[in-house]
């Protein structure tokens, strides 16, 4: 199976992405990207496909320097026959309209967010 080298977001995620740079919650949009896939897989989220249109905005090696990303990915999740990076755009489109969301509702606290996922993995 062929990996993409360039990975992206579906085009309603990439503005929220862009939003939660331009409204200082995070410092950069790949660490935007980063954390939206991480909340994803401790939440054991089960992405469906981007639908519409899709923007790539990183290349693999900007985002997943050392291949932690791919590992975690591979390792919680069967992804088949689908490229994992294809996995991760899906995971990362979740993560980051629900990080949007708590953004909109006065309730995205990371802290929070790191404590939510502790109990999960505890569990």
């Amino acid at each position: 199976m062929i990996e993409p080298t360039n990975i992206g977001i579906g085009d309603a995620a990439h503005a929220k992405l862009k939003a939660l740079c331009q409204d200082d919650y995070f410092a950069q949009m790949a660490d935007v990207y980063r954390f939206a896939i991480a909340l994803a897989l401790a939440y054991g989220i089960t992405p469906m496909e981007i639908t519409g249109a899709r923007q790539n905005v990183f290349g693999v090696a900007t985002v997943d320097p050392d291949k932690s990303l791919y590992t975690a990915i591979k390792t919680l999740i069967d992804t088949g026959d689908t490229p994992v990076y294809r996995w991760a755009e899906r995971l990362a489109d979740w993560g980051v309209i629900e990080l949007s969301r708590r953004a909109d509702e006065g309730t995205l606290d990371i802290g929070q967010i790191l404590e939510e996922a502790e109990k999960l993995s505890a569990n």
